[in-house]
């Protein structure tokens, strides 16, 4: 799994080795993560406020 974060859009795909890649652009749209990761939480809101800062 990898995201690739356009900022000027404020827009997260999401790329998947065995599936589609999704797009999240909604600020409380949640941001899939790995499964090692599965109790980390992310919005897009989130993402984009940290990246303003």
């Amino acid at each position: 799994m990898g995201w690739l974060i356009d900022p000027e859009e404020e827009i997260v795909f999401v790329s998947y080795p065995d599936r589609p890649t999704q797009f999240f652009d909604e600020a409380a749209q949640q941001i899939p993560v790995p499964d090692f990761a599965n109790k980390f939480r992310l919005t897009v809101g989130e993402l984009f406020g940290w990246l303003s800062d």
